[in-house]
């Protein structure tokens, strides 16, 4: 029991990564100021672990969690500024040579869980946790994938008019620059925007690309506890096992019920 009697609730691995999950999203809507996050947030959370994972948490559970998610991040970002320590951005895993490893893991022993292993849900911890906030605006977006998104209507300052002299201006000459004017711009902005498309198309690929090999923890979990013929205590420790690796889950998920109870056999076997 914790302070004035209440429950003390446990949060298990697909209840952080759902939280994740969802609070990655309500930063992308735009739900987060500054570093606070909505109530809607919070409750959006707390409904949809009590409605996936059966358990009974309140949106001030959701909240406490993301202070040691904080915390957690804190410690990440320090190490990640440390020298000696490396970084690897396909496995985002911070990396350190066997020598510096032994020698942090010795001062800093809590350390040791971040060193030399996978950052689970890094990207949308970065998200949740740090202190910038998802935007949509021109000079985000635009500079990410390489676009100049300065305004052009510096171009008409480029094109100098005729001169004035003694009051007096050629009208041909002005009739002139007009019609240059106009004969351009169709030009200069069916190029910007064809290459807008094609960055915006290679953006778009890219994510999907990264959506698709994503691991389907809440799926996952799921696909687990439904399999018949196991107590639950068995299955939530194969599951604890299956998620620390995607290669693992979803080779459990590629195969059909038959396989995944051999599967799961042999893992009784080498766990008893």
């Amino acid at each position: 029991m914790g302070k004035k009697g209440e429950k003390q609730f446990r949060w298990s691995k697909p209840m952080e990564y759902l939280m994740l999950e969802i609070l990655a999203d309500e930063v992308k809507q735009g739900n987060k100021s500054t570093n606070q996050f909505k109530v809607i947030s919070f409750n959006r959370v707390s409904n949809a672990i009590n409605e996936q994972l059966g358990m009974d948490y309140s949106p001030k559970h959701v909240e406490n969690h993301l202070k040691t998610l904080r915390s957690t991040w804190n410690t990440v970002q320090t190490l990640l500024n440390k020298s000696g320590l490396g970084w690897d951005d396909n496995l985002k895993m911070i990396t350190a040579s066997p020598r510096v490893y032994a020698m942090h893991i010795q001062a800093h022993p809590s350390h040791d869980k971040f060193i030399n292993k996978k950052i689970d849900m890094f990207e949308e911890m970065s998200l949740v946790c740090g202190n910038d906030r998802a935007r949509g605006d021109c000079a985000k977006s635009f500079e990410d994938i390489g676009l100049d998104c300065s305004s052009e209507k510096g171009n008409e300052d480029e094109i100098e008019g005729p001169s004035k002299e003694n009051g007096v201006q050629d009208v041909s000459e002005t009739s002139q620059v007009k019609s240059s004017r106009k004969r351009n711009r169709p030009s200069d902005v069916q190029d910007v925007v064809s290459d807008i498309s094609t960055k915006l198309g290679e953006v778009a690929a890219a994510i999907s690309k990264i959506n698709d090999s994503r691991l389907d923890v809440t799926r996952l979990y799921e696909e687990v506890m439904a399999i018949e013929g196991y107590g639950e205590e068995f299955l939530g420790d194969a599951f604890d096992y299956l998620v620390q690796s995607d290669t693992l889950a979803k080779g459990f998920m590629a195969k059909n019920q038959n396989l995944r109870k051999v599967w799961l056999e042999r893992f009784k076997r080498q766990h008893k």
